[in-house]
């Protein structure tokens, strides 16, 4: 589907309602007891598209990028399942059925960022996919900010693939990126002695 700016939007994108995030800033309060007072579910949030600004940058970078256009962004979520099958000792009894869930643990998020990049010179937009190729190339961990991650207490992400697909014109550039939530873990902790 091509729009009067000249690029081609996904094609899920057309299959798939987009929320606009950020005109009310209400909406995007991560106070428990607020969201329990309007009735707002985490869980809504979850797998579904929202249009929103998205900013990152390195930990010793002191300003963050704002991707422009305000990218399309997904979260999802799943838990971690220990179970176990054991053998029940009367087959005949049909109440018994399924495993036995030992434990539950929280995965991390999955996160989906796809956007576009678009010269207003009619130029490639080399600068801005030079960048984003730094922020996707390198191994370290970026910090972000966006309306959505805000919810999820999303801070950092680890970014495991992107893609720049094929764009009509010359000053258009698509693109999406792959990536995990990161809370950071200390491994080894030194014992405290008194």
């Amino acid at each position: 589907m091509n729009f009067a700016t000249g690029f081609n939007f996904p094609p899920y994108w057309l299959n798939r309602p987009v929320t606009v995030l950020g005109a009310d800033k209400n909406f995007i309060n991560t106070d428990e007891k607020f969201r329990e007072e309007r009735g707002v579910d985490l869980n809504e949030f979850l797998g579904n598209l929202y249009q929103c600004p998205v900013r990152i940058r390195w930990e010793n970078e002191s300003e963050y990028w704002t991707l422009p256009f305000d990218p399309v962004v997904s979260v999802t979520g799943k838990n971690n399942i220990v179970r176990r099958n054991v053998l029940k000792i009367n087959n005949t009894d049909k109440t018994r059925r399924g495993s036995i869930k030992e434990s539950w643990s929280q995965d991390d998020y999955e996160v989906n960022i796809a956007g576009v990049f678009m010269s207003k010179d009619g130029t490639f937009p080399e600068n801005d996919l030079r960048k984003l190729r730094r922020y996707c190339e390198e191994r370290k961990v970026i910090e972000v900010e966006s309306d959505l991650f805000c919810i999820f207490n999303i801070t950092r992400l680890a970014i495991e693939s992107f893609e720049l697909p094929f764009t009509e014109g010359v000053e258009n550039q698509m693109y999406t990126i792959k990536a995990y939530s990161d809370d950071g873990f200390k491994l080894l902790e030194e014992e405290k002695r008194g």
